[in-house]
């Protein structure tokens, strides 16, 4: 091709572009516009929408990891041992503990996981425990009725005992023996029906106590907190008497017929009435409902004309009811019209108890004082000093101690 030629080309491709350029400008100035427009539009939608039109778009999250899962089979490793635990054959008991290891294994150290599995144990063991308290009940056919009967007929012995005239502080209450052996089956049942029971009935808790220690093993193998029993409450055989017990709840009819008066004694303020003393008036009156007596109700003026003559008595360093020269009283019945009682009193008094407790079962090793602390009085005001302790009684006729 000559040199001629290519020259005219180059001409004709200068000319063509001359003439394209005005488009492509335009072009550039159309899209220009659009994308201002898209602007404009984007910072009237934030400011409309209380945005800071000027704020750098936020950086795309990373999409989160997916959670952990326990396997399709870990419901089935559940139930197993929910279904299974208790079983003592052989091929059962090792069945429960694969299907334990492998929730452990597959929980691993993942907290949500074994979140997860606890949730679905909380509460078993002791609704387990629950069941087994029932069972250990109906083996021995104990039932409340049956050991309430307990109660209403060795009361009228225990009372006949205490009531006889020949039980008497004058020889040194000789027949003390007879008292406490006509009180004993009562102490048994009231204060421990479970070991009444045992004792008695040859009740069993020693197997189902070791089948609730394994379950408890078990457990705590998947989470530790699941193996753990409640404050005061060792392992599985102070469960299982705990539950008995509550299932027997011996004391209920008692404790309902005088919740009147235990209720407004325990709401008296300690200010008012001292802690010891109302724990003394607590045990006294625990005492009275199991052979059959009301509760006694505090009065605030009998326990001002106790505790004060308790702290004259350690004063003088003896006791005694009538004493001249008593600034608040020579008798009983003097003292507590002096403090605010009108009605009729009765009186105990003791030095050598260091609690209410104690001084209690002092008197109860006294036959006439045993006998006014069981009689048909309805007020009471128990006051201390040191180990000098005064009972006094009023609103009845139940007799005064010596």
């Amino acid at each position: 091709m000559g040199i001629s030629r290519l020259k005219r080309l180059a001409a004709v491709a200068g000319l063509l572009a001359s003439l394209a350029a005005p488009g492509v400008v335009l072009a550039d100035d159309e899209e220009d516009f659009y994308k201002a427009m898209r602007e404009k539009q984007r910072r009237e939608k934030a400011i409309k929408e209380g945005k800071d039109p000027d704020a750098k778009p936020e950086p795309t999250k990373a999409a989160e990891p997916e959670a952990p899962k326990l396997p399709e089979t870990a419901s089935g490793w559940i139930a197993t041992i929910k279904r299974l635990w208790d079983s003592e054959k052989p091929e059962e008991v090792q069945l429960v503990d694969e299907a334990v290891e492998r929730l452990v294994v597959a929980i691993g150290g993942d907290a949500t996981l074994r979140a997860k599995v606890s949730k679905t144990f909380e509460g078993y063991k002791e609704k387990e425990g629950a069941k087994l308290a029932a069972a250990c009940l109906k083996d021995v056919k104990a039932t409340r009725d049956s050991l309430r009967r307990v109660l209403v007929e060795n009361r009228p012995l225990a009372l006949k005992a205490i009531m006889d005239p020949r039980y008497t502080e004058a020889d040194d209450c000789k027949l003390q023996p007879e008292v406490d052996k006509a009180c004993k089956p009562l102490f048994d049942v009231w204060n421990d029906p479970v070991n009444y029971l045992i004792e008695k009935k040859r009740a069993d808790l020693s197997r189902p106590a070791a089948r609730l220690d394994r379950l408890a093993a078990l457990l705590a193998r998947i989470d530790e907190p699941l193996g753990r029993w409640e404050a005061g409450v060792a392992d599985g055989n102070a469960f299982l008497r705990q539950a008995c017990s509550a299932l027997i709840d011996i004391k209920k009819e008692e404790y309902e017929a005088n919740k009147g008066v235990l209720s407004a004694n325990e709401a008296i303020p300690d200010a008012d009435c001292d802690a010891e003393s109302k724990s003394h008036v607590r045990v006294l009156n625990d005492y009275r409902m199991m052979l059959g007596r009301g509760a006694l109700a505090i009065n605030l003026a009998l326990y001002k004309a106790a505790t004060s003559h308790s702290k004259y008595q350690e004063k003088i360093g003896r006791i005694g009811h009538d004493i001249p020269g008593h600034p608040d009283g020579v008798t009983p019945q003097q003292r507590c019209k002096r403090a605010g009682y009108g009605g009729s009193v009765g009186e105990n008094c003791l030095m050598g108890s260091s609690t209410g407790a104690e001084a209690v079962w002092q008197w109860y090793r006294a036959a006439e004082h045993h006998r006014a602390m069981i009689g048909n009085w309805v007020h009471i005001g128990a006051g201390h000093s040191g180990v000098y302790w005064t009972q006094n009684f009023g609103g009845g006729a139940g007799g005064r101690g010596n």
